[in-house]
């Protein structure tokens, strides 16, 4: 049960994150494409330095910290071309939401099969939720290039969907796993009290 809680809270928190970054995506289109494409390139930039670094600092030049060198210069490279040029590379962001909501989407369905074990009669609406997920994921995923801008409202659209059905997922596998613990519990202090009365 104290792992169930701890997996809850971080559904949720996740779940409270998508749900904020989807309204944002919805209302503030234009600036959140330039915003991500920025906030990427800083954080590419910050790592590719970390590796050029970190070559320095070690004695052993083998070709693995060599490799590394190489990685960081590319990385930090590509950080700054994005930077520089936003706009090309937010062609690139419904693909990588795609595949995003598609791993929530799968793992939601695990989450489904925890409630068929529970025997939630209710499970086959999660079902349908998860399957939701994952065709917009795909479609985010395999979609033609449409205008940006649409394509970056859909995205706000799902990451708040995506993140409601986990609230809602994540709300019927905790209630659900503590009345099945429940049960059980009560299962047991039944067999010790027969024991006992045996004895």
């Amino acid at each position: 049960m104290e792992t169930l809680k701890k997996l809850k809270a971080n559904y949720i928190v996740e779940a409270l994150v998508m749900i904020a970054i989807g309204a944002v995506l919805i209302f503030w289109t234009e600036a959140s494409l330039i915003i991500m494409a920025r906030a990427l390139a800083v954080l590419l930039v910050f790592a590719g330095v970390v590796f050029v670094i970190s070559y320095f600092f070690h004695k052993d030049k083998s070709i693995v910290m060599s490799g590394g060198f190489a990685m960081g210069i590319i990385i930090a490279a590509i950080g700054v071309w994005i930077f520089l040029k936003p706009d090309t590379f937010t062609d690139f962001i419904p693909k990588l939401f795609g595949v995003f909501i598609l791993i929530s989407g799968l793992m939601n369905l695990a989450q489904t099969i925890s409630l068929v074990s529970y025997k939630y009669s209710l499970w086959w609406i999660s079902l349908i939720l998860a399957v939701g997920t994952v065709i917009m994921g795909a479609f985010l995923l395999f979609n033609p290039k449409d205008a940006k801008e649409i394509a970056v409202t859909i995205i706000g659209i799902f990451l708040v969907y995506d993140g409601l059905t986990n609230l809602w997922t994540i709300s019927r596998v905790s209630k659900y796993a503590k009345r099945v613990n429940q049960e059980l519990n009560a299962v047991d202090v039944e067999a010790v009290v027969e024991d006992v009365d045996k004895k």
